[in-house]
């Protein structure tokens, strides 16, 4: 506390000047005012390299908006040299994160699959347009850097300077980051992956580790389209969206989604004290007490039991009805690559 008010005195005194929430939400309006206007013609225009131009737009808007305001770069952008063991932590806080996303995600898709799976099959059709190496560039090491600049960077600053609460900053960033990708049907999953990124910057304060979770988060489905897209052969991907929006997604395929979320809560636990492990002040116990065991077996195992009762029935409806030739039983690998695109 003693720092912080040293820093404001300096701050009075002409020599450093800090953000305050006023200049993130200001920032937030620029970009979002753009993505309507410039970005989205740029984007129709150009496609994935309207894309590429996007990303540096953004990077030179925050770039230079610090500059504008006199804030030192480090201030806002701190980068340190990455420990392993917290790399491992940004592996497994992705794969929980995913983990959860998909189940949450398939339930929508479930309920509403002509808007959802409209949604992934155009994303699916941009992103093909350019060879896969630069597609990973343009979609996966741009947005870690460009992105994570503008929300990690320069806007969770702002409001960390008035807003102390870690799970505050934590919610409010997420939300931002779901309202930042524009799309009703892809708001939740990206608002609960903005909450993620925003919990590994609070913990660790080194913008490594959300830019090396953000890359690896579009990294792992870009490349998973690129691989069913050698494997689909000439399956046409179109038609089997188009099917996915008229016919839905089968019961059994939501039950092994909702399935998966058995993952998430020992593997974000892990996270979370691999982030910690080694910290002065912070608890080094693995388990903190009895209740969080018992908490973190409830809440693997609620998703096993409810997944496994969808699959069962979603089968047990399958074979009643005699659709076991389905085009989504035949080529169920173009299900998983159909909603790997919400993660983005």
């Amino acid at each position: 506390m003693e720092e912080q008010w040293n820093y404001e005195d300096k701050r009075d005194e002409g020599k450093v000047n800090r953000l305050n929430p006023i200049h993130g939400i200001l920032l937030f309006i620029v970009v979002m005012v753009s993505f309507y206007t410039i970005i989205a013609w740029a984007q129709m225009k150009w496609g994935m390299y309207g894309l590429a131009l996007t990303e540096l737009y953004l990077l030179l808007l925050v770039l230079g908006s610090a500059k504008l305001l006199k804030v030192p770069f480090k201030e806002v952008f701190p980068v340190k040299k990455p420990q392993w063991q917290k790399v491992f932590a940004v592996l497994l806080c992705w794969i929980a994160s995913y983990s959860a996303v998909i189940p949450l995600t398939m339930i929508v898709a479930y309920f509403f699959p002509r808007e959802m799976f409209s949604v992934s099959g155009s994303l699916n059709e941009f992103m093909a347009t350019v060879p896969l190496v630069l597609s990973v560039f343009i979609s996966c090491v741009m947005p870690a850097v460009c992105e994570e600049a503008v929300h990690r960077g320069f806007i969770l600053k702002s409001f960390q300077s008035r807003i102390k609460g870690k799970w505050t900053l934590v919610v409010l960033m997420g939300l931002l980051f779901g309202l930042f990708h524009g799309n009703l049907w892809r708001f939740l999953p990206t608002a609960l992956l903005g909450a993620a990124l925003t919990y590994l910057m609070a913990e660790t304060e080194n913008m490594i580790y959300p830019a090396l979770f953000h890359f690896i988060n579009n990294f792992f489905p870009t490349l998973m389209s690129g691989m069913m897209g050698l494997i689909g052969g000439g399956v046409d991907n179109q038609a089997v969206t188009q099917s996915l929006m008229e016919n839905g997604l089968p019961l059994s395929f939501l039950g092994v989604y909702i399935g998966m979320g058995c993952v998430a809560p020992f593997c974000f636990y892990t996270a979370a004290y691999l982030l910690r492990r080694g910290v002065p002040g912070r608890e080094q116990r693995y388990f903190t007490s009895n209740k969080m065991l018992v908490l973190l077996v409830v809440l693997t195992v609620i998703p096993i039991v409810l997944g496994g009762a969808l699959l069962f029935l979603g089968i047990f409806d399958m074979l009643m009805n005699g659709s076991g030739e389905s085009v989504f039983y035949q080529n169920s690998y173009l299900i998983w690559q159909t909603l790997e695109i919400f993660i983005r």
